[in-house]
């Protein structure tokens, strides 16, 4: 953990990337999948959970494929120098123009859409062959792992129902396009538990629909998307759980040929991430003790649901408070993080820190306020580099 000296002489208020952890979060994860699958297994960072550049490039240098669910997202990986190949494409809202871009260059591409697959027809009117996609799964997995799912008994609105013949009816539509070949099967589904059992289900889900549409002769990868949880010190063997429970449900696979992936997104780079700024005022309303600090609830919970955060207090008050609540720095009543209960009193200056802060809360940062977004620096063997510094302008 920093030091308040450490964190005092940095540009406030901003998030932290521990480079080390990050980098040991994407090369654990692919280690896991190898042990279990093979050397044909690879993590597909999920770009949309943080974007920033930087993680890109710590993500490329690890191995790592980068997956992407917007035109904006694959322009950024090919910028940072992931090749075609390199990007999985999901998602229902591809462009055209980089949908055709990257099913001519080789990416993975998972159809999710009507639309996509009448695209798939006009690449093969043109004359183009030998275009490979995958496919997107949509399974009632409600009902196997009830409570779990986000949206409970109402279906999920990705990919193509299995249930209802949706799947098999777009299968059909694939094979029918002269030049085009069939050959992924996309099974992401976000839960709650973020449990290894769910995967277990979603393997075995696969293994069934691989089996049911004779996909095995054409087959070259299985994609289990993301949603997984670990990361860091407390969560060793995580990473392990997932990519054993996805291969002994898929131990018919023939794993020389077949290539497993998987999208992490929070799992990789929640943890190596930090929300650190100063307390800005204090101050007592009707016997309510109101802590005004740099941040702001939107950067780290945009759904205004969570009541705590796990944060570490830089202050050399003695005096403790039975409850302080700590508010962030936009004119919205809503804008109060939590309650500080029995903690050291806070003043202008202290230092608050909140841990695992690196999955979305970057990319959900708004300019609310008419304020920049915070600076962002990594911290590499004991030391911190400025990535991204803030821009306030001061009157001269």
């Amino acid at each position: 953990m920093f030091t308040r000296e450490q964190l005092s002489s940095l540009e406030t208020p901003c998030f932290i990337f521990d480079a080390k952890e990050l980098e040991s979060n994407f090369l654990d994860f692919s280690a896991a999948l190898k042990r279990s699958w093979g050397e044909h297994a690879r993590v597909g960072y999920s770009v949309k959970t943080n974007p920033f550049p930087w993680i890109l490039d710590e993500a490329k240098a690890c191995g790592c494929m980068a997956e992407v669910v917007s035109d904006e997202e694959y322009h950024l990986a090919v910028e940072r120098g992931f090749s075609p190949k390199e990007i999985i494409f999901n998602g229902p809202v591809k462009g055209r123009e980089w949908f055709r871009h990257a099913v001519l260059n080789g990416s993975i591409v998972n159809i999710d859409s009507q639309r996509e697959i009448r695209w798939l027809k006009e690449l093969s009117s043109e004359g183009h062959t030998s275009l490979r996609v995958g496919i997107r799964a949509n399974i009632d997995l409600e009902r196997f792992c009830p409570g779990q799912t986000i949206g409970g008994s109402e279906p999920g609105r990705f990919g193509f129902c299995y249930e209802d013949g949706g799947l098999g009816d777009a299968i059909e539509s694939i094979r029918a396009i002269p030049g085009v070949t069939l050959c992924g099967l996309h099974m992401h589904v976000t839960t709650f538990g973020r449990l290894a059992s769910t995967y277990r289900v979603l393997a075995s889900h696969a293994a069934k629909i691989i089996n049911d549409f004779s996909m095995t002769d054409d087959l070259a990868y299985i994609d289990m998307g993301g949603g997984f949880y670990g990361g860091g010190r407390r969560n060793e063997g995580k990473y392990e759980e997932y990519a054993e429970a996805i291969a002994d449900e898929l131990s018919s696979i023939d794993r020389s040929r077949v290539a497993l992936y998987v999208e992490p997104g929070g799992a990789v780079v929640c943890t190596p991430g930090f929300y650190v700024g100063r307390v800005v005022d204090a101050k007592d309303v009707r016997g309510v003790r109101f802590v005004v600090s740099e941040f702001s609830r939107l950067n780290i919970d945009h759904e205004m649901k969570k009541t705590s955060y796990p944060y570490v207090l830089y202050t050399s008050s003695d005096r403790r408070m039975s409850e302080q609540e700590l508010c962030g720095f936009t004119c919205m009543e809503s804008d109060r993080m939590c309650i500080l209960k029995d903690e050291p009193e806070l003043c202008e200056g202290d230092i608050v820190l909140i841990r695992f802060a690196g999955a979305y809360s970057m990319s959900f940062t708004p300019g609310f306020f008419i304020e920049d977004a915070p600076a962002v620096y990594s911290f590499r063997n004991g030391s911190f580099e400025l990535l991204r510094p803030s821009f306030s302008k001061h009157p001269s």
